[in-house]
């Protein structure tokens, strides 16, 4: 299954760390730079998403969130209100190469990386170390195998 963005905005609650506002140019126009390369990008806020630039509870919730991050009331989700035109850092973003879900459907973790396990849930981090770190392949499509297998005969449901 390709990787589909569930609009959580986690990716980028800590990217106002990363992404600042050089230049406001008008017209929903912005120069931004990466504060840690240099790197300068020009950005537009997308027509149809220009009236939640405004809105900033966002920053309540992430306070280092990109200043491009917004909530969307229309449909609850989180957006990139300049997604059309966002830097190749944000483009090239993954988010997770394996999603773990509890048997509930409720997301449990996430492997990043190789094979980094992200997880605020007990259950799934005292699973892992008992029953995922052990597995000892190098081969990464191999590795994922044992994994997922692993994993649902754990009674989780994992989505790559």
């Amino acid at each position: 299954m390709p990787f589909e963005c569930i609009r959580c905005g986690e990716c980028c609650s800590h990217m106002g760390d990363v992404h600042v506002v050089k230049e406001e140019c008008g017209d929903g126009r912005f120069l931004m730079v990466n504060r840690y390369t240099g790197e300068k990008h020009a950005v537009r806020i997308s027509p149809k998403k220009a009236h939640l630039y405004p809105e900033r509870g966002i920053f309540e919730r992430w306070p280092g969130a990109c200043p491009f991050l917004r909530e969307d009331p229309d449909d609850g989700g989180i957006c990139c209100i300049i997604h059309l035109t966002r830097p190749d850092i944000c483009r090239e973003y993954r988010c997770w190469r394996l999603l773990i879900l509890n048997a509930a459907g409720v997301r449990a973790g996430r492997v990043m990386e190789r094979r980094h396990l992200a997880t605020d849930d007990p259950a799934l981090q005292e699973f892992w170390e008992t029953h995922i770190a052990v597995i000892r392949e190098d081969d990464i499509a191999l590795w994922d195998k044992r994994v997922i297998g692993t994993l649902m005969e754990g009674g989780y449901i994992v989505r790559t």
